[in-house]
């Protein structure tokens, strides 16, 4: 059971990226999948019997959303509100409530809160606040009623991987981030209001920072890319114990009561409608018929459910270091693709291989000159002294740019030398 179910980025009028050439299959599927995790967030806060479904992140742009995406919107909402479950938007900005009530009609059962203007509800006799923090210089909500609360909720959320890329999730001390989990945690601490000891701490993302102790992490409701902590979920947090019983006008009747473990009650709920998967392949030789084999074989032992999410795949081959065969992989990737696809049924096993390339995980350690023993002035001399930096930018304390980044780059040198 989930009294608050919590959902994050559903940016219902973005739909995500579908894949080059894919099937008609795949294509319907990618395409409805941030409306399709939404709707089943609504679902499970139907089934939980959710006093409220909290919607933070992007939910639909007023500027971009279309009749249709505004009319489903509505209905799911007013859904809810037949089921005594309210639909609360956490927004930054006060103007973007205004748009989405005028988009909407002003439905049943639809709150907000923004980052001065927390909300109160009556969940099961609990009085339960959520607020919203949102960037340095946002002001510390007080509490919206007079009534000592018994629950405060503050959730916080970032933009990170909102472009879909492994370089927009700068959340390791750029000056230009409105909020981080640090941040927040250190705000949250200092804080007379939201140190209250029935306060709890959210962090939304799509990001794969860790967030500090005492600290619960939300992710989006469906991933965009592979390089997402998460393939998407929502979040239910139970603060009823409803089978505890409790005395009224003389009787005894079980009526819903505190939860004591309230703050371990936070469960993942999967949502998502696509996943990203990375295979690993080893195949240091051969060419493109022996290379889809060994893919089919690897993609034969993770065939996901036929009613499961469809899963793209990207195959990773590793190549033990050999810059030559990384050369050869890339050149032979759409003759494999196109054989391995040949033998792929969408509708039955719910993938789509995405990618053949080699993997850019690999250590470039073997390539040193410790390891190597290579002579000046030779191209392997070349490719210890980079593979010597890569393995100094991976030791740093605070290095220029991420381990897997300098490891992707030293070996796209190291193929572009190859090649020439």
């Amino acid at each position: 059971m989930a009294d608050v179910l919590f959902a994050f980025d559903p940016a219902l009028d973005r739909p995500v990226p579908v894949p080059d050439a894919a099937p008609p299959e795949v294509v319907a599927a990618v395409s409805r999948a941030a409306v399709d995790a939404f709707d089943a967030t609504v679902e499970a806060a139907r089934i939980a019997g959710s006093h409220a479904l909290v919607l933070c992140g992007r939910v639909l742009d007023p500027r971009r959303g279309s009749p249709a995406q505004a009319a489903h919107l509505r209905r799911q909402i007013t859904a809810l509100a037949a089921d005594d479950c309210c639909t609360v938007v956490m927004t930054d900005d006060p103007a973007d409530a205004a748009e989405l009530v005028r988009m909407l009609g002003e439905p049943a059962g639809l709150r907000f809160v923004t980052p001065l203007a927390p909300l109160v509800l009556d969940v099961g006799g609990l009085d339960v606040e959520l607020a919203l923090a949102h960037g340095r210089g946002s002001a510390e909500p007080a509490a919206a009623s007079g009534a000592p609360l018994h629950r405060r909720i503050v959730v916080g959320h970032d933009t990170s991987f909102w472009q879909s890329e492994r370089w927009d999730d700068r959340q390791h001390g750029q000056a230009d981030v409105p909020l981080s989990p640090a941040a927040f945690a250190a705000a949250a601490a200092a804080s007379p209001v939201w140190s209250h000891p029935g306060t709890f701490l959210i962090w939304a993302s799509r990001g794969q920072h860790a967030v500090p102790p005492g600290m619960y992490r939300l992710p989006a409701l469906q991933a965009r890319s592979q390089h997402e902590a998460g393939a998407g979920s929502c979040c239910g947090l139970t603060l009823l114990d409803r089978v505890a019983p409790r005395a009224r006008d003389g009787a005894t009747e079980p009526i819903a009561a505190p939860y004591a473990d309230w703050r371990s009650s936070w469960r993942d709920i999967p949502t998502h409608r696509v996943a990203w998967r990375t295979l690993a392949i080893d195949s240091p030789a051969g060419g493109d018929e022996e290379l889809a084999a060994a893919i089919w074989s690897g993609l034969e032992a993770v065939t996901p459910a036929a009613h499961g999410p469809l899963e793209i795949i990207t195959c990773s081959i590793a190549c033990g270091t050999s810059v030559a065969r990384r050369v050869r992989v890339a050149e032979i990737a759409a003759e494999t693709l196109a054989r391995v696809r040949q033998l792929c049924d969408a509708k039955t096993f719910r993938i789509w291989c995405r990618d053949v390339v080699a993997d850019a995980g690999e250590s470039l350690a073997p390539l040193g000159h410790t390891r190597s023993g290579s002579r000046p002035g030779t191209t392997t001399s070349f490719s210890s002294a980079l593979a010597d930096i890569v393995a100094g930018l991976e030791q740093a304390p605070s290095p220029a740019i991420p381990a897997e980044l300098a490891r992707e780059a030293g070996w796209l040198a190291l193929e572009l030398v190859e090649s020439t």
